[in-house]
């Protein structure tokens, strides 16, 4: 909402007052309020195990160029059970959506042995693990990244006034 205000997408506005407008007439606020929160925390938690696992690669070229590229930067996890799955929303199949973006998720498993068997076929590591795992993954890299130090001379990530104090340099 603020985005769209901010650069003035009056037709993007008007979409967003008329969903939650439609959402405020269906629903009461004390139920309303809550499940847009534990919509955004579960579609938080989906997308972060599924994108923030792998270490970045800088050097190249790769043999397989994008191709490689996405097998090397992308883990995909297998569901424990089907309500897992659904919730996923194909977002477990992270490899196959980066690989090919338009395909309809629905198709994802069945692409999974082709992939598996391209990898098999160029060398190339197929990267899978279950949902804890990589629940447990994302958890500790957050750890690890909290405990690192400032990058002396990064640049900033809020705006040119942000200052790392002192005591955490």
């Amino acid at each position: 909402i603020k985005v769209a205000f901010r650069r003035k997408l009056w037709g993007e506005c008007a979409g967003l007052a008329v969903h939650y407008a439609i959402l405020g007439a269906l629903f009461p606020v004390k139920v309303l309020v809550p499940a847009l929160f534990i919509s955004g925390l579960l579609t938080a938690i989906i997308v972060t195990v599924s994108h923030q696992n792998e270490d970045l690669y800088f050097e190249g070229p790769h043999k397989l160029g994008y191709v490689e590229s996405q097998f090397r930067s992308t883990r995909d996890y297998v569901c424990s059970n089907s309500i897992f799955e659904y919730m996923a929303g194909g977002m477990n199949y992270q490899l196959e959506h980066h690989l090919f973006p338009t395909m309809p998720r629905y198709n994802y498993p069945k692409l999974v042995p082709i992939i598996k068997q391209f990898a098999a076929d160029h060398g190339i590591a197929y990267k899978t693990e279950s949902d804890r795992a990589i629940f447990e993954r994302t958890i500790d890299t957050f750890r690890r990244v909290a405990k690192m130090n400032p990058e002396n001379g990064a640049a900033a990530t809020r705006s040119d006034k942000w200052v790392v104090p002192a005591a955490a340099r």
